[in-house]
């Protein structure tokens, strides 16, 4: 039915969720999906605010041939008009909120932002209808919200010029490998050598695989986080997940701060995907040592527990938009911007769609609303991410520690497992055929690390979709099928 060794693991598990639903139904507990959604969605004022906003956005249309100034009044008159008193007044308040940090947002940036000013951004265009193609790089009021953010997270001075919104972290993906690949600039080609770390989320393997760009792993220690670097050789490229997937560590200060070493003293060009970034600890990471080779990708898909927004973007600091020109060999020092914006539309790498964001105006809303209104739900949403963690590695005594979000693990060495003689697949299915869902990890690897003992039957858990009772179960079904306890 499927090989663990030969198959894409994002295709397998979708046959084992298929099994387990077939022999569970409803009761199935999914721990191969790292898209989290599931039960209770932070944020809730996020959800209510996009909601109101959206109303206003039909209640207003026309607006623009009236009197801008009394927008707000008008606003509040029809909200007081429709909702009920107490509802009304939290929603003018969330409205306030809104619109006060998007003020102190853009004063960062030089910015004289007024209440109607906003609003017009707001809904001047009918973007919340989808009635806009807005701006190549992405709507000017949710760029400056999203670079306000990530100067939060980062302490790094980055402002909205220095994003290009994309649809979701994947088509960030897509668009870098486009522009930099033999469709765009060319400057990763067939036969070029890229450094990346081992484990990691395998379409990365598969990208590089496909482009023919041979690789040098690095190791990360799936119990620590610890890496090892083996043989530095010069790579053209160095791609880092971190946090890492699938592992779930960020990698430590000193282990960062070498790579940025490494890369600056090869002359490598970094892309580092930052989606788990908002789980640890502020750090300084590639944006803050390298500015002037790095490319970095984010997205709210994770921390805002929303992966259906298709809300991303990649980021590259004034510094690193001139240098990284130069090491693609382009004649503009500022043309690297022009060619992701080509590179993201739709085709090859021509610009035909460079009108487009890809994020359509109600996914930017949404996204907005939950970074600026969803700060207490998203702590507890962290909190109880934590507490996940520590009672599946519990309940299966296993001694990963320090990480989040994701677990890897050797089936093998569970305490009392006595399934060895049976095949990763076979093993799997049991395992589904109990409603019980894990993706094979051994893709994940690199192809001398797949060589390892204990690298075949691993699989990694994301701890995300589920309630802590339903991962004690997790542990409990895993632990019957493998260990006959």
């Amino acid at each position: 039915m499927f090989s663990v060794r030969d198959d894409d693991p994002f295709i397998v598990f979708r046959k084992l969720q298929d099994i387990a639903r077939k022999s569970q139904g409803e009761d199935v507990i999914d721990l191969s999906r790292g898209d989290p959604g599931y039960g209770f969605t932070p944020s809730v004022r996020g959800r209510e605010f996009g909601s109101y906003v959206l109303f206003l956005d039909s209640a207003l249309n026309g607006y623009d041939r009236v009197n801008k100034s009394s927008r707000l009044k008008l606003i509040e008159k029809i909200t007081k008009e429709i909702y009920q008193p107490e509802v009304a007044e939290r929603l003018l308040n969330m409205l306030r909120e809104f619109i006060d940090e998007v003020i102190d947002s853009s004063k960062y940036e030089g910015r004289k932002w007024d209440d109607e000013i906003i609003l017009q951004e707001l809904f001047g265009n009918c973007a919340m209808s989808g009635g806009s193609y807005l701006n190549p790089k992405g709507q000017e009021i949710t760029r400056v919200i999203v670079s306000a953010w990530h100067r939060n997270e980062y302490g790094v001075d980055i402002v909205s010029d220095d994003l290009l919104l994309t649809n979701g972290a994947s088509h960030a993906i897509g668009t870098v490998f486009k522009a930099l690949g033999e469709e765009g600039c060319g400057y990763l080609k067939s036969g070029d050598t890229a450094m990346i770390a081992s484990p990691v989320y395998s379409p990365y393997n598969r990208i590089l695989d496909e482009r023919r760009i041979k690789t040098i792993a690095f190791s990360m220690n799936h119990l620590n986080g610890d890496i090892t670097i083996k043989n530095p050789l010069s790579a053209k490229v160095m791609i880092l997940i971190d946090p890492n997937n699938p592992t779930g560590f960020s990698l430590k200060q000193n282990d960062i701060e070498k790579l940025a070493t490494l890369a600056k003293e090869r002359n490598m060009l970094v892309i580092t995907d930052e989606v788990y970034s908002s789980f640890f600890a502020k750090k300084k990471n590639m944006l803050a040592l390298i500015p002037e080779r790095t490319i970095a990708i984010n997205a709210r898909s994770k921390v805002e527990r929303s992966t259906g927004l298709r809300f991303g973007e990649i980021i590259v600091l004034p510094d690193g938009r001139k240098n990284i020109s130069k090491m693609l060999g382009l004649k503009d020092p500022n043309a690297l911007e022009q060619l992701l914006v080509f590179a993201k539309g739709p085709g090859r790498a021509g610009g035909q769609f460079q009108h487009t964001t890809f994020v359509p105006g109600p996914s930017q809303l949404l996204g907005m609303a939950h970074v600026v209104l969803g700060k207490k739900e998203r702590d507890k949403y962290m909190s109880d991410l934590s507490e996940n963690r520590a009672i599946f590695c519990d309940s299966l005594s296993l001694k990963s520690e320090g990480n989040t979000y994701y677990i890897i693990f050797d089936l093998d060495s569970l305490p009392g497992c006595n399934t060895h003689n049976i095949s990763m697949e076979e093993r799997l299915t049991k395992l589904a055929e109990a409603g019980l869902v894990y993706i094979p990890a051994y893709r994940f690897f690199s192809e001398e690390d797949r060589k390892k003992p204990g690298v075949l039957t691993s699989v990694r858990a994301s701890v995300v979709n589920t309630t802590p009772d339903r991962l004690k179960e997790a542990a409990e079904r895993t632990k019957r099928i493998l260990c006959g306890t």
